[in-house]
């Protein structure tokens, strides 16, 4: 079980029985997939990732073998 700033995860029936409650707005693929991004954040703050040093390796690492240049310091560009 997961429980992050007011969202429960339990049983996925009661999941599945909630979704069949929701409206059609509610359902929509956008709305559906910004909760999932949102999800996703809150997961990873729970579990203390550290995303952005690992983009930093895995930049290093491809700058290192010649497959990307950094132009500035938030930017990089395919060779």
């Amino acid at each position: 079980m997961y429980s992050g700033q007011g969202i429960m995860f339990n049983d996925f029936q009661i999941e599945q029985q909630s979704f069949r409650e929701l409206n059609r707005h509610e359902k929509s693929l956008g709305l559906l997939t910004e909760k999932f991004v949102q999800l996703l954040k809150e997961a990873a703050d729970f579990l203390a990732v550290r995303q952005k040093r690992r983009i930093y390796d895995i930049t290093n690492v491809l700058e290192g073998i010649g497959l990307i240049e950094k132009r500035t310091k938030n930017s990089i560009q395919w060779k």
